[in-house]
């Protein structure tokens, strides 16, 4: 036991004065059945993950406030999805984390033979042997991991293992969370993975301002490439706000790396350019003088080299999607010609490493 666990020991009869995880379930209405994970990190950091909807994010509060969007549907079981047309709509909370795969990315069309709704079913499929357990970090600090297995198999089709981690550390404001994809089939198979990172109010508001390092910003549409000019500016709610969607191409240094930022241009102070180290990541950040709270996400630009920014500022329907991918989401479907996702060779396995920052 290190000097600073066995310091912190002499203070506590349990562990849970350190940080806490435990379990619930919803009770009422579309929610009823919903289990999640509460994890409680001992600084200013909550989360809540739902193993009923492939150990997603739904919620992030830190320092007491709100840091994603939450949609009018609510946290409503897997087992109501419908993968039809836009369906999938019905059962979408947002939240701060919903996967989009591993067969599909973007609208509704056929995969391998297979019809695929929208964003596929990842997000809509129940884990299996979920945990939640307690390490201890290099330097002594007190830790927590919540994990399981998300599969997406058939007969006559893909058969694709994803085990999940989150880790948690007692006092330190961050969220790791690592994904290792298997393809357990005996043919080569195609994925696609979407991390779709969405942030609101309190957090979102009007003065919040998005800064990315982009070598390139495309419009996704005709209404989008009317606001082009706009597309990091952060402005208040307005009704009707069609949503607008722009692909980006980071950036990258001699290593890799590409950077973004999302911050208050209120803020009277300077801001430098983020430290990058040697193994291809890059990091976006939020920051709301106002409210002096802030988020940045990292993660690796080399595995995950596709960007989609999802700005839609309506009334009610205030969010900002920062989503990377492994492939381009108006693009070939896997299994189709000049689809640039990965391909997993029966047995192997791919890994992909996202980490969320909360500051103030």
């Amino acid at each position: 036991m290190s000097d600073h666990r066995l310091k912190e020991a002499e203070y506590i009869g349990c562990e849970e004065q350190l940080m806490t995880c435990f379990e619930g379930m919803l009770t009422d209405g579309p929610s009823a059945g919903v289990k999640f994970i509460q994890v409680e990190n001992g600084g200013g950091l909550s989360a809540r993950i739902l193993p009923g909807r492939g150990l997603d994010l739904y919620q992030v509060r830190f320092a007491g406030q709100n840091m994603n969007y939450l949609s009018p549907a609510g946290a409503r079981s897997a087992r109501l999805y419908d993968g039809r047309e836009d369906h999938f709509l019905r059962n979408f909370y947002v939240g701060q984390l919903t996967t989009g795969g591993l067969q599909n990315l973007g609208p509704e069309r056929r995969v391998y033979g297979e019809m695929q709704g929208l964003h596929g079913r990842f997000d809509n499929t129940e884990a299996s042997g979920v945990f939640c357990r307690r390490f201890v970090t290099e330097d002594g600090r007190a830790g927590l991991e919540v994990g399981g297995t998300i599969r997406e198999g058939r007969i006559f089709g893909e058969n694709l293992k994803t085990e999940r981690l989150y880790r948690f550390t007692e006092g330190t404001d961050t969220i790791t969370l690592t994904d290792t994809v298997t393809n357990e089939g005996f043919l080569p198979r195609q994925f696609a993975l979407l991390y779709h990172i969405n942030f609101g109010y309190p957090l979102l508001e009007e003065g919040t301002h998005l800064t990315l390092d982009s070598e390139e910003v495309k419009p996704r549409t005709d209404e989008a490439a009317k606001y082009l000019n706009t597309w990091n500016a952060i402005e208040a709610p307005s009704a009707p706000y069609p949503e607008r969607c722009y692909f980006h191409r980071l950036r990258r240094d001699a290593d890799g790396m590409c950077e973004y930022q999302l911050y208050n241009e209120k803020r009277k102070i300077d801001f430098h350019r983020l430290r990058r180290d040697a193994d291809g990541m890059c990091e976006y950040q939020l920051y709301n003088e106002k409210r002096k709270i802030g988020a940045a996400v990292r993660f690796s630009g080399e595995v995950l080299p596709y960007f989609c920014e999802w700005k839609m500022l309506g009334k009610g329907e205030y969010v900002l999607g920062l989503e990377p991918s492994n492939t381009f989401m108006d693009g070939p479907a896997p299994g189709e010609e000049g689809c640039g996702a990965p391909v997993l060779q029966p047995g192997e396995s791919r890994t992909y490493t996202v980490g969320f920052r909360y500051f103030r």
